[in-house]
């Protein structure tokens, strides 16, 4: 099975165009959904992939939001902006580019990726990664799947995560692989007689019950990293 890591950047589909042109515009998600006179939650799905909502005006009018061409926002082509039309695109000195992968990680019984690689990558301004004492080399982006962790994450939601934070520590949201190797995003408790819970932010504890494990079976836990960010700090 592939890792999160190792892997190289490809070319990148159409909501990843999205998510690095609203990020590199530098203006918040509620500002452009306010340019493009629709709801916020609209820009979030047009994010994470689901566009059944972006209709042509919508397109056009994200691309006077961002000053990205709508031909690129669309099907990529090349330029991504008529530079003499708008703003130069923020520098490598000023934004970090984290690889956004397209693994999954299961907020229910478990995502199996069989095959993962780099669909491209979402640029973060790195006075904010600072702020919140983050490497980028040590960041990727991948995807939720699943509503076990509703309402603090959405089914498709991107999240980045912090593959050097693999210790666990109550309270936190982690990825990790389940025994048969799929990807899950729990929540991990200190439990106070001992040991530890993976937990689900779901409510629903029939659905998702809590899951107890010992001190020494968290050793045998392979956590991929913390999470970080869902869209927002988490």
């Amino acid at each position: 099975m592939l890792k999160l890591s190792s892997l190289n950047i490809v070319g990148m589909e159409r909501h990843e165009r999205i998510a690095r042109a609203i990020a590199l515009s530098g203006k918040k998600k509620g500002q452009i959904a306010a340019e493009c006179s629709v709801a916020p939650s609209a820009v979030t799905q047009w994010i994470s992939g689901d566009s059944k909502s972006l209709k042509p005006e919508n397109l056009y009018a994200l691309a006077t939001a961002t000053g990205f061409r709508a031909e690129w926002l669309a099907i990529g082509t090349e330029p991504e902006r008529d530079i003499e039309e708008g703003p130069q695109p923020p520098s490598e000195k000023d934004y970090a580019l984290i690889p956004q992968y397209s693994a999954k990680g299961s907020s229910g019984a478990g995502y199996l990726n069989d095959h993962v690689e780099v669909k491209g990558g979402l640029a973060f301004k790195r006075d904010w990664l600072h702020r919140m004492s983050l490497r980028e080399e040590n960041l990727r982006a991948l995807y939720n799947n699943g509503d076990s962790n509703w309402p603090t994450l959405s089914d498709g939601e991107v999240l980045l995560i912090d593959v050097s934070n693999r210790e666990p520590s109550n309270g936190n949201m982690y990825a990790m692989y389940d025994p048969d190797g799929a990807v899950i995003i729990k929540r991990l408790i200190r439990d106070m007689s001992g040991g530890w819970i993976i937990r689900s932010d779901n409510q629903d504890k029939i659905r998702y019950p809590d899951m107890p494990i010992s001190d020494h079976g968290i050793e045998g836990v392979e956590i991929i990293g913390r999470v970080v960010w869902r869209g927002g700090g988490i």
